[in-house]
């Protein structure tokens, strides 16, 4: 099972002005999704998603990315580079993606209790009422 991972890049708090600068991101809403080479019965991979927060630094003037410069890929690098443990979080999803492929538990509903009904002619239908 070979799991790839893509993180989703959801929102970012900015600060409107912060030392001289303007729009400066100090927090990232992510989503760390992992899909499974695996697929289902209908042929859809299986998935599963962490989301989260982090916090960033204030950057320094001359290392400054203006917000409307800013990319995937730049943010991305910012929450690699950031002190989550990422490893933990890819474990994390792969656990629950072999989960979701091998379960250990599932849940059934209970089995009818109910007793064949017995057919009733039309007659008997009639004569019931």
């Amino acid at each position: 099972m070979a799991n790839t991972y893509s993180w989703t890049i959801n929102a970012l708090d900015v600060y409107p002005s912060q030392d001289s600068l303007a729009n400066v991101v100090y927090n990232i809403h992510w989503g760390l999704t992992a899909t499974s080479s695996e697929t289902d019965e209908d042929g859809n991979a299986y998935s599963a998603t962490s989301i989260g927060t982090q916090i960033v630094e204030a950057p320094e003037a001359d290392d400054f990315t203006e917000f409307d410069s800013l990319t995937q890929e730049i943010v991305e690098a910012w929450l690699e580079a950031s002190d989550m443990d990422i490893d933990s979080m890819k474990e994390s999803l792969d656990s629950q993606l072999l989960e979701k492929i091998t379960p250990t538990s599932v849940t059934l509903s209970l089995p009818s209790q109910d007793s064949p009904e017995e057919e009733v002619s039309p007659e008997e239908e009639v004569s019931a009422e």
